[in-house]
């Protein structure tokens, strides 16, 4: 997918790598913006395509000192939902996206653009996908899986995404449960019990659904049973120390929330007065419907060369780009509507089969640093949401 548009000179007159350039919707002389494939502008969560959104990560300590005679190497335009990606001082391309979230969005407007949206879908029984995507050290898990414990005003999606499920839901008549699962060179391993370390995936060559056996189950009845399933998770998730980030993230996470809601059936209605006395008058059906929140902490996107990986490790950077590289082309085939979506390319994307594409929402958020140092993998990132 190309660019909107390359802007030079001749519209970025004052342009310094020490100050930000202001908003701008200009473009090159004779260049048309190209929109991203299927972007529905004002759309929440079409049905069978990917809503994507970018979050820029404010600058850390580090970077406030190494970067401080640098522009950032990204110019946010969120009112226009574009992105200008610095290439030089005088260079810049311009991307298009769903949602374009500046280091000042907070947690809860993160959640209401990119979340709130797939969670709805799924308490009226369809699937959803929620994914976050990008370097390590950008704010993944930050965006995910903030637990707020101390501060509710950073609870990250996986909390919040709860929050309103449980809000939505009467224990009496329906159940919430959870699987946490975690995609590690190939195998997939629970979290909530390290020992089930092979689990197998089994498709319904009829419906399609996708099913785990094996996998722990757990039933949530309140926030704080949540939160304690997220601590032990988490506890047991696999990291390994790059030069990038000493707790860099080398396994995908993937948190299944599992909802059952008992309805009336389709073919039932509210009887009238005249009906209630007819012999004809049935009682309502009790029909259970079932739905899956599926949120995916994807493992960090980091180039082979640069994680400074070697051996073992080495091999667990080939295989997470391989698998997001899978990830990749399935989201592709979704924005231009094919009618083959490469499924089983990985394991990943056979877990996800049946929760994204068809009636499924599925939204992506790609999380980007502003550090010029960085700009081949804010490079990579951006690209990969333009799929």
């Amino acid at each position: 997918m190309r660019p909107l548009a390359a802007s030079n000179s001749s519209n970025v007159k004052s342009f310094s790598f020490k100050s930000r350039i202001p908003p701008s919707s200009n473009h090159s002389p004779g260049s048309a913006p190209l929109r991203r494939s299927n972007s529905a502008g004002g759309s929440d969560g079409v049905p069978g395509r990917v809503r994507v959104a970018v979050r820029l990560r404010p600058r850390n300590a580090e970077e406030s000192v190494a970067d401080a005679d640098f522009a950032d190497c990204v110019e946010l335009q969120p009112e226009l939902k574009r992105l200008k990606l610095r290439k030089n001082n005088w260079d810049s391309e311009t991307y298009e996206f769903d949602e374009v979230l500046t280091e000042f969005a907070s947690q809860k407007r993160v959640y209401e653009v990119v979340a709130k949206p797939v969670v709805e879908s799924v308490l009226d029984g369809y699937n959803g996908t929620v994914m976050a995507y990008g370097q390590t050290g950008t704010g993944k898990t930050f965006t995910l899986g903030r637990l707020g414990e101390e501060d509710t005003s950073a609870r990250g999606i996986m909390v919040r995404s709860m929050e309103e499920i449980l809000a939505n839901v009467s224990l009496e008549t329906d159940s919430v449960s959870v699987s946490y699962l975690q995609l590690y060179m190939e195998s997939i391993q629970d979290l909530l019990d390290p020992a089930n370390d092979n689990i197998s995936i089994v498709e319904d060559p009829k419906t399609g659904d996708v099913s785990l056996p094996g996998a722990t189950h757990v039933e949530v009845r309140d926030e704080r049973d949540f939160m304690e399933l997220l601590r032990t998770g988490e506890a047991h998730r696999i990291a390994a120390n790059t030069k990038l980030n000493t707790e860099s993230s080398r396994s995908h996470a993937i948190l299944m929330v599992h909802v059952k809601r008992s309805v009336l059936g389709a073919e039932d209605v509210i009887p009238s007065e005249t009906d209630k006395s007819s012999h004809f008058a049935k009682p309502p059906k009790p029909l259970v419907r079932k739905s899956k929140l599926v949120l995916v902490d994807l493992a960090g996107s980091e180039r082979v060369h640069k994680s400074g990986s070697e051996g073992h490790m080495l091999e667990e950077a080939k295989s997470i780009n391989l698998s997001l590289s899978a990830l990749g082309k399935c989201i592709n085939a979704l924005a231009e509507n094919s009618a083959h979506v490469p499924v089983r390319d990985s394991k990943l994307t056979r877990l996800l089969r049946d929760s994204f594409g068809g009636t499924a929402r599925t939204s992506l958020i790609v999380t980007i640093g502003p550090s010029p140092r960085h700009r081949g993998e804010t490079t990579s990132t951006i690209l990969f949401g333009q799929r």
